[in-house]
């Protein structure tokens, strides 16, 4: 296995949990910082296309060169096909992307359990019920209305907002939310410990 190789199987390893990393940090964050949400998930499946190839390098030995740029171009790919033939090619494709779909797939669920995980944790551990009073529902873009509120923690003001159930403005809710994390926040009648 060559030098570069490796070099790009760790490099791609970074990438994947550098993704994975920021995408915990800003789960349940909203705002601005979701923009880094959206850089995360193109770090996971870009680092985990080239983890794939940089793997497919290792288990189907040959010659050709069968980087992201070769795979990604036609002219080169043709030449690669007529180079290895187009059954190793057909082994190569199939490698790949099984083992994309693979690293990208576990990595994303990976992460939505820990979140889920996480969450649970805070709100077993940190959580408190607050009363609040619904100041807004709207739209965030398409999808489903959601309800916009206030609540407090040692005299400090926090906006949040969940999907609206039923509620109209003026109505009134209970939530509950991690006094570690005020980023985690959920309705109070959602939330079951043992789930």
């Amino acid at each position: 296995m060559s030098k570069e190789n490796i070099k790009n199987i760790f490099l791609s390893l970074f990438t994947i949990l550098l993704g994975a990393f920021i995408g915990f940090n800003v789960w349940w964050t909203g705002s601005g910082a979701r923009f880094l949400g959206l850089v995360a998930f193109f770090l996971i499946p870009i680092g985990s296309l080239f983890l794939s190839i940089a793997l497919t390098k290792m288990m189907i030995p040959t010659q050709a060169d069968i980087s992201f740029s070769t795979l990604s171009d036609k002219h080169k790919y043709q030449i690669l096909k007529n180079a290895i033939g187009p059954k190793k090619v057909r082994m190569v494709n199939i490698c790949y992307l099984s083992l994309f779909f693979i690293f990208c797939g576990a990595t994303v669920f990976g992460l939505a359990i820990s979140a889920n995980n996480h969450e649970k944790y805070q709100l077993m551990n940190y959580g408190v019920t607050q009363k609040v009073k619904i100041k807004a529902v709207e739209y965030k873009g398409k999808g489903s209305p959601y309800a916009f509120f206030d609540f407090y923690l040692d005299g400090e003001k926090y906006s949040a907002d969940l999907s609206q159930k039923e509620y109209k403005a003026g109505d009134s809710a209970v939530i509950i939310f991690s006094t570690h994390n005020t980023d985690i926040v959920e309705w109070a009648e959602d939330f079951d410990p043992n789930e």
